[in-house]
């Protein structure tokens, strides 16, 4: 069930002006500067005459002062206009519409005279002896020509005498970009009608001209309109009024206004029916100026309840109108209840409760569920041909940005004309908003729950997953952080702390972690040098501890110092000699230095997994070009010696190695990991699945799998295997590599990757402690404690 969410910020609910940003190349427009809506209005002319609960109602001329007193019906702009509808009556606090009767309704009008309010323009009287330049077809053309190219600056000059007097160019220029933002016209097409050419006689003429205009919101519809024209002073000259915009603004008081539909915002489950997005209790403060009684005790209580200053409470309202709701702090669901009956108490103040979109688990898969928050600017400029305006949430990070369309449905509108008052004067198009859908993701809430305490307060990640399919069953990450701090609104140094925190608890580990693998890394040597260095499983070498294949200066000691003696490559592999690593990575960079990190990539490392429900990092393989590129360095024999133990410059992720230990698993077949399962709406069109998918083979024979698979068994139940200890014996056979990653700075990586079973493997588990030391002392553990809790 998706609950009742309102994709517009609350915190900007009170403030939502009507010019919505679009892509313009009009530098006058509202997109292309930093301003506030209300300062565009204000530098545009329109006055903000009312706010409603969804919108702002503006008009001609100055903004009241913020002393204008309550019961007025009518108020009187610096140039004399009247402005109707002014009923400034307040009603009681607490309520969740405006104080002010006036209509919420968003709407753009253009500065005009006084005398023109009602009036249509007049026109001058043409000379009977001049000579006429042109004809009103080239002259209509033009004009429309330049409205289709937003040249509005360029139209204003064609219009009479007549038509400039009752409209400045700049109040012009912005009315065509306010009507065009708030309508939200991406581009408009103009086919101008045929018609008889004018006799020498004719003073005037009507150009009819059809306007096709795409829309954000409405999609697309047409009009059949025409531009008046006159001759003036011998040339042609547009006897403009804003009916040459819409045919339907047949009085210069009428508005242009868009009234937004959407659906709700879906919500986030997991396939156990775990909910992790969800409704939640919210506590929204706001004083309404025109009610205060006594300020002091009004500062004084909200000063104390909220843990605010009085100052900085007083500036969030001194500028509102008496009538406005001034919002001043979100509070939580849980917050003191005699603390909000304390603040109901005082004149000018009201406390809503509301529902808002929470995140019911806290920190509990965080990073994979993400949050929403208010778009920006930048966001907008993307996303404003969809239909978004600055007063919408989206979502931010993890399933809440990845499926923001499918949670968010499609955006649709009712186009119409209005008079001041909100009443409708005709509706021009219409659109119903396209169906939302619930996202049902794969992560098993209580696998979840469980790698997360096997990380415990660790830096690092815990992948759990399903090599048959691709379904993600866990991403634990430590740090996290709780979304439910954005529901209540971050003031910029709460979010600062957070962003700035050196151990990045925004960053999802598991798929955005960039880390060198170690010796996880050597079952990729392994298959490259069955595949291209002639050796087989049996081979041996004798490990002394100490290995100098590229001279003593670049001698390199194995991590059993002693050495390992006699060794085959089954046993290098089971017991991680770095000896043979060493060699083996020499020998394939004689061979070719292309070879291991061609392999690496075959493997899926280097490039997205294409996983389904989150934006994962690519990671990084060295290679002899990549370094050239990057470092303006050659490839030198050390290079490749480094990546054969998955040092050097060779960066990954836990979920890249998830996807390489289950494309062993299952014999070559590489899957695309899957967080999110399907999308399930009401409307059968929203609803969908993310099938299992696969991005090919392995570039490794089936009989060589095997063989890897047989010495990674070994690892877990050998005698000598590096994880033996934790799975000799286990309830089920575990196959897996151990691996402690050299950090460069701090104590090393631990790395542990494995599957279950061994021979038709149902779980990969993979843990990655950061700087945490051995592997076996710290990944190996944690792992086994995850294998413990799932079900085979």
């Amino acid at each position: 069930m998706k609950e009742q969410f309102n994709r517009h910020s609350k915190e900007n609910s009170n403030h939502r002006n009507d010019i919505s940003p679009l892509h313009q190349t009009n530098p006058d427009h509202p997109l292309n500067s930093k301003w506030s809506r209300r300062k565009f209005l204000q530098a545009t002319g329109l006055t903000v005459i009312a706010v409603g609960a969804s919108g702002i109602l503006v008009a001609c001329g100055e903004e009241p002062t913020a002393t204008s007193a309550p019961g007025t019906t009518a108020a009187t702009t610096a140039n004399g206009q009247i402005i109707p509808g002014m009923n400034t009556t307040a009603t009681a606090a607490g309520t969740t519409q405006a104080a002010s009767a006036s209509t919420a309704a968003a709407t753009t009008a253009a500065p005009t005279t006084a005398a023109a309010t009602t009036a249509a323009p007049t026109t001058a009287a043409p000379s009977p002896t001049a000579a006429v330049v042109g004809n009103p077809l080239d002259t209509a053309k033009l004009f429309l020509n330049d409205w289709a190219a937003d040249k509005y600056s360029d139209m204003y000059g064609m219009l009479t005498v007549g038509a400039k007097s009752t409209i400045a160019q700049d109040a012009f220029v912005n009315r065509y970009n306010a009507i065009k933002a708030e309508a939200t016209i991406n581009t408009v097409k103009i086919e101008v009608g045929k018609v008889t050419p004018p006799t020498g006689t004719q003073t005037s003429f009507p150009v009819p001209f059809k306007a096709t205009y795409n829309t954000s919101r409405v999609g697309q519809f047409s009009e059949d309109n025409q531009l008046n024209l006159v001759i003036e002073n011998g040339t042609w000259k547009v006897d403009w009024t804003p009916a040459a915009i819409f045919k339907e603004l047949t009085n210069t008081t009428y508005l242009v206004r868009m009234v937004p539909t959407e659906s709700d915002r879906g919500n986030i489950v997991t396939r156990d029916n775990a909910p992790l997005t969800g409704p939640i209790k919210q506590y929204q403060v706001y004083v309404v100026p025109g009610q205060i009684k006594d300020e002091t005790n009004l500062l004084g209580v909200l000063s104390t309840n909220l843990a605010m200053d009085p100052n900085d409470i007083k500036n969030l309202y001194k500028d509102g109108q008496p009538d406005w709701r001034m919002p001043i702090k979100n509070l939580p669901g849980t917050y003191a209840a005699d603390k909000i009956t304390a603040m109901k108490a005082v004149p000018g103040v009201g406390v809503d409760e509301t529902s808002v979109r929470g995140y019911p688990q806290s920190y509990s898969a965080s990073q994979v569920v993400g949050y929403v928050a208010a778009i920006n600017a930048d966001e907008l400029k993307d996303m404003a041909a969809k239909g978004y305006t600055d007063t919408d949430v989206i979502g931010k990070a993890g399933v809440e940005l990845w499926g923001e369309e499918t949670l968010a449905g499609t955006f649709g509108g009712k186009l119409t004309v209005i008079q001041r008052d909100g009443g409708t004067v005709a509706t021009m198009a219409e659109k119903p908003a396209g169906p939302s859908a619930n996202l049902i993701l794969n992560l098993d809430m209580k696998i979840q729950k469980v790698a997360e305490q096997a990380l415990g307060a660790r830096n690092g990640s815990i992948v759990v997953m399903d090599p048959s399919n691709g379904a993600v069953l866990a991403l634990a990450n430590f740090p996290g952080y709780d979304p439910n701090v954005f529901v209540n609104g971050l003031t910029d140094a709460q979010y600062k702390v957070l962003n700035d925190d050196p151990r990045a608890p925004f960053k999802n580990r598991a798929v955005n972690g960039q880390l060198p693998v170690g010796s996880t890394f050597k079952a990729i040597t392994t298959a490259a040098a069955l595949e291209k260095a002639g050796v087989n499983m049996d081979a041996t070498f004798n490990c002394t501890g100490h290995w100098t294949g590229l001279g003593e200066a670049n001698a390199k000691d194995c991590y059993l110092k002693t050495g390992h003696g006699k060794i085959t490559l089954h046993e290098a592999l089971v017991q991680s000699c770095d000896f043979v690593y060493y060699e083996l990575g020499k020998r394939l960079n004689e061979i070719d230095p292309n070879i291991i990190p061609t392999f690496a990539k075959g493997f899926g490392l280097g490039s997205s997994t294409g996983m389904l429900g989150l934006y994962d990092s690519a990671g990084q393989v060295p290679s002899p070009d990549w370094k050239q590129a990057n470092l303006s360095q050659p490839w030198v024999p050390g290079d490749g010696v480094n990546l054969a133990i998955g040092q050097g410059y060779l960066l990954a992720s836990p979920l890249q190695m998830a996807v390489v230990y289950s494309s062993l698993a299952m014999s070559g077949t590489i899957p695309v990991p899957r967080v999110v399962d399907r999308a399930e709406s009401t409307d059968a069109a929203a609803s969908k699945t993310y099938p299992a998918a696969t991005k090919g083979k392995l570039p490794v024979s089936d009989a060589n799998i095997q063989l890897i698979r047989q010495a990674l068994l070994g690892v877990t139940q050998e005698s000598l295997g590096t994880a033996r200890n934790y799975f000799s014996g286990y309830r089920v056979p575990v196959a897996g590599k151990t691996g402690t990653a050299e950090s460069g700075v701090e104590d090393p990586h631990a790395w542990f990757c494995c599957y279950a079973p061994a021979t038709n493997p149902k779980y990969v588990v993979v843990v990655c402690l950061e700087n945490a030391g051995f592997s076996t002392e710290t990944a190996v553990p944690a792992a086994r404690k995850v294998m413990d809790a799932l079900t085979f």
